[in-house]
């Protein structure tokens, strides 16, 4: 079995209605536009299966680690990603609206990969109060005044205040 799939052979036997599970494993290709769960991060997703009228109901937790890009100095963020959700897994292909399953094996790649990037910054930033970079020389204002003569009114800068 691959990484994010489970047994859910007896919760189709009927003789158990309720399965918890712990899996980890590694996903590529996670990201949005700033930020990215790296290809070699662990992703740890625990929760539970319970058999249902219309199929599989499945309370998914997720926890991994992200890098990114400051949006306003273009430094390098890290952090946590942590979410729940719960989905409805059908007997069949996946729909717009379901994931779908076959036989007797229950496949969470495709939930655990969409809840990561759903939890995923898009607009990441590396502190709250991030200053961001000079917008006329590039200095990184977090690490103090510039100094340079583009927010003094110099006519040298002028054209970069007209855009």
């Amino acid at each position: 079995m691959r990484d994010f799939e489970l047994s859910i052979s007896n919760l189709l036997t009927g003789s158990d209605r309720l399965s918890e599970f712990v899996l980890e494993g590694r996903l590529a290709n996670l990201f949005v536009t700033s930020s990215r769960v790296p290809d070699d991060a662990l992703i740890h997703a625990q929760g539970r299966v319970e058999a249902v009228g219309e199929g599989m109901l499945v309370s998914l937790e997720v926890r991994t680690s992200f890098v990114g890009e400051c949006v306003r100095c273009l430094g390098e963020v890290t952090g946590v990603l942590l979410g729940s959700s719960r989905e409805l897994f059908v007997d069949g292909d996946d729909t717009e609206e379901y994931y779908g399953y076959r036989g007797e094996v229950l496949d969470l790649t495709a939930a655990v990969s969409d809840l990561c990037i759903l939890l995923l910054p898009p607009v990441p930033l590396c502190r709250d109060d991030c200053k961001g970079l000079c917008q006329y020389c590039g200095a990184d204002l977090n690490d103090g005044p510039c100094g340079c003569e583009g927010d003094t009114g110099d006519p040298r800068w002028a054209v970069l205040d007209q855009l």
